[in-house]
């Protein structure tokens, strides 16, 4: 027992080293090694070090200690600087946004409304609303009396305080979708919304579903466009290197507080976003949560 834990430093720096060299090296590029990469998010790295820290220096090893102790300092700064915004808010946007993953409103829907007719929004994205097209919660349709809200499936539904001029459908792969929405603001201006929902399955590689995603944003890049999901992809990933080349994160952008959206009531993972092109620009951007869902809310104002 004494030899087992003379060496949990080791073992508690090992589990931290070798999935940030696959962080490093790899990101999430390789798909074997991806899993690896989702389930040890640089928080998660930064602990482990600092757990490493704790057993060298309750063991007196101190230069073991002071490595950790490094590596952990490191790894905190740098989950601060890839997780933590601050930007100030000169001017809100004329527009308020809001995308949300309700978890088919198995919480229960009053508490889902009540946040929801708090934020007021004038364009919402659902996802995982869990249910059929057209059988919504009552309290979701009170929440948003001002709105029209259409879904396209039961992962995918959009309210808009105007009207939806046109609304598409695209599978991006098996149980992978996209809802490409026209609408008319209610002051006549015009938006294009994309809400995506990947599935989850981090043994599979994402590169399939980013492409189709491409190819649904192609044909959209000239128009005012919001894009926004429940990606099931930290925002970290190699995936979203293309998407960051034409598109800006409302959060990376105009974010205030703390990015990771999921689980609840630890998030760990950014994996609620929202793009946008240069002609709708993002002025504030924040996620909160509720007990009305695993996921955090994103809130966010535009022009």
């Amino acid at each position: 027992m004494r030899r087992w834990l003379w060496r949990a430093p080791e073992v508690a720096l090992a589990a931290c080293l070798a999935p940030l060299a696959v962080r490093v090296l790899f990101r999430d590029r390789v798909p074997s090694l991806a899993p690896l990469t989702y389930a040890t998010p640089l928080c998660v790295l930064a602990a482990l070090a600092a757990l490493g820290w704790a057993l060298a220096w309750r063991l007196e090893r101190r230069a073991l200690g002071r490595v950790a102790g490094a590596l952990a300092l490191v790894l905190g700064l740098w989950t601060v600087a890839a997780n933590v915004s601050l930007h100030p808010l000169a001017q809100p946007g004329r527009y308020r946004g809001l995308l949300w993953n309700i978890e088919a409103g198995k919480r229960g829907w009053e508490r889902v409304a009540e946040q929801v007719r708090a934020e007021d929004p004038d364009v919402a994205a659902f996802i995982d609303v869990g249910h059929k097209p057209g059988i919504r919660s009552p309290a979701l349709k009170r929440a948003l009396p001002d709105s029209e809200i259409y879904d396209w499936n039961d992962a995918l539904a959009i309210a808009v305080r105007g009207r939806i001029v046109h609304s598409f459908y695209y599978p991006l792969g098996t149980a992978s979708h996209a809802g490409v929405a026209r609408v008319e603001l209610a002051d006549g201006r015009r938006l294009t919304v994309v809400i995506v929902h990947p599935r989850s399955a981090p043994t599979e590689s994402r590169a399939g579903v980013f492409k189709a995603l491409a190819d649904v944003l192609e044909p959209l890049r000239s128009e005012p466009l919001l894009v926004v999901g429940d990606f099931n992809t930290p925002s970290d990933s190699v995936y979203f290197d293309p998407i960051r080349r034409e598109f800006h994160s409302a959060f990376e952008t105009a974010g205030m507080g703390y990015a990771a959206s999921w689980p609840m009531p630890v998030p760990l993972l950014a994996i609620d976003q929202v793009w946008s092109t240069d002609s709708v620009p993002i002025r504030s951007c924040h996620l909160s949560g509720s007990l009305a869902s695993d996921h955090r809310l994103v809130a966010f104002s535009f022009d």
